[in-house]
């Protein structure tokens, strides 16, 4: 680790050290303990991906607060160009309202001004993001943007589904569809020439890379839907830091009318099923009454999308 530098004076803690890889098991174990909302949900592989994978990461954007050597807070962003997006930011529970978490942001801040940013983000860092948004349920951090002038720009939703309560069967489905030659299956490494400009071309650069990021996950977290050998749909989850999230997804409008998001759709949650998850997070949901009516979701969440200017 970096050596420790004083930072929060007045405070009980007294050293913030810069974020390190071999940090990221106990920072997913710290997540898990501090997000109420997503216990559970932080894996450290995936974390590390969000974080260290992210070309325009710079170790100076991440740091960790400790006590001693436990971890009371962690901080971290990322700057592209002239924009900066807080990525992730956590204080432990029995240390809040110490003015840690402001502090915290206040070392970041000016390290962005230094780096010329002009204007910074909250969270929905795509495509190499925790989180797409603040969840307003968590109500220090909220109280906190909101203190540090971080002004609304956009709400967005999650939405739940109940795996437990569905059959994800898309077998009469698919059958239907082969005999006008068009077949589903699992992403394939082999198919990322082909997939990732089609992906950008269609519905943009972000969509792309977090399509392709689940080439890293084993098995693959990808379906796809082919005619003539063509890909023309897919759908996509566990490509943020988070587990059990479903997105991003779509099919080519010329394909479209035909019910093949709703098999992408089923065949992912089937897998999140068969794995023994309960819950699925459709992430920053945009058609809320088709997943509403297609699997029964519900608004689970409401996210926040802020910004400052430096």
């Amino acid at each position: 680790m970096q050596p420790s530098i004083s930072l929060f004076a007045g405070t009980t803690v007294t050293d913030y050290v810069e974020l390190q890889v071999e940090d990221i098991v106990r920072i997913a174990e710290f997540c898990n303990r501090s997000f109420d909302f997503h216990r559970g949900q932080f894996e450290a592989e995936p974390l590390r991906r969000t974080i260290f994978d992210d070309p325009d990461y710079k170790s100076e954007h991440g740091f960790l607060v400790l006590d001693g050597e436990g971890v009371v807070g962690v901080m971290v962003g990322v700057q592209r160009g002239q924009e900066a997006w807080l990525k992730l930011f956590a204080v432990d529970k029995d240390r809040r309202r110490l003015r840690i978490a402001h502090q915290m942001l206040g070392e970041l801040e000016g390290r962005f001004r230094d780096s010329g940013v002009k204007l910074v983000h909250t969270l929905n860092s795509s495509p190499h993001y925790v989180m797409p948004g603040l969840d307003v349920r968590y109500t220090e951090a909220f109280c906190l943007l909101q203190g540090r002038g971080y002004q609304l720009d956009q709400y967005g939703h999650n939405m739940g589904v109940d795996l437990n309560s569905l059959d994800f069967d898309t077998g009469e489905a698919e059958s239907a569809l082969a005999r006008r030659g068009i077949v589903f299956r699992p992403l394939r490494h082999e198919d990322e020439p082909v997939l990732r400009p089609w992906i950008h071309e269609n519905w943009g650069h972000s969509w792309a890379i977090e399509a392709c990021n689940s080439l890293k996950n084993d098995p693959v977290t990808s379906h796809v839907a082919v005619n003539d050998g063509r890909i023309v749909g897919f759908a996509t989850y566990d490509v943020m830091a988070l587990t059990s999230g479903f997105g991003p997804t779509g099919v080519e409008e010329r394909m479209r009318g035909l019910g093949l998001g709703k098999i992408l759709l089923f065949r992912c949650l089937e897998d999140m099923k068969k794995r023994g998850d309960r819950h699925c997070e459709v992430t920053w949901v945009g058609p809320i009454s088709y997943y509403s009516h297609t699997v029964g979701a519900r608004i689970s969440s409401t996210l926040m999308h802020s910004s400052k200017v430096l």
